[in-house]
């Protein structure tokens, strides 16, 4: 008589593949030494920011330029929440500052290359 082992699969199914990649955080550190903890925001927190900028979001500059902010989880370990108003997220735009966004926006575009920013150039261009 043969004993046969089965072995459990390591890999876990594609849909647990995508929540697990939702949810996963990534970190940045800018040019003043800063860690950024960064994650990829759901469909859900780009509607909460139409939402906060209000009258704004109409300006595609605008509302493109603020897009990297939803991205952020913290900032040297104290906690950034999602901006819920205008003046959120200015808060949030100056306390990134320049150093910041150029970290944030160099950690996106190594991490989702598919991003290419093809629709902040557009919107730039308007």
């Amino acid at each position: 008589m043969s004993k046969i082992t089965i072995k459990p699969q390591e890999s876990m199914p594609p849909s647990e593949q995508v929540v697990r990649a939702a949810n996963e955080e990534f970190s940045t550190t800018d040019s003043l030494g800063r860690t950024i903890v960064l994650k990829k925001p759901g469909v859900l927190a780009q509607f909460d920011l139409i939402e906060a900028l209000g009258d704004l979001a109409k300006n595609d500059v605008y509302r493109v330029m603020c897009i990297p902010a939803i991205y952020v989880v913290s900032i040297d370990g104290t906690v950034a929440p999602p901006p819920s108003n205008r003046q959120q997220m200015r808060a949030l735009i100056s306390r990134l500052g320049e150093e910041g966004f150029e970290a944030i926006r160099s950690a996106i575009a190594d991490r989702y290359p598919q991003d290419d920013g093809i629709e902040e150039d557009e919107a730039v261009k308007k």
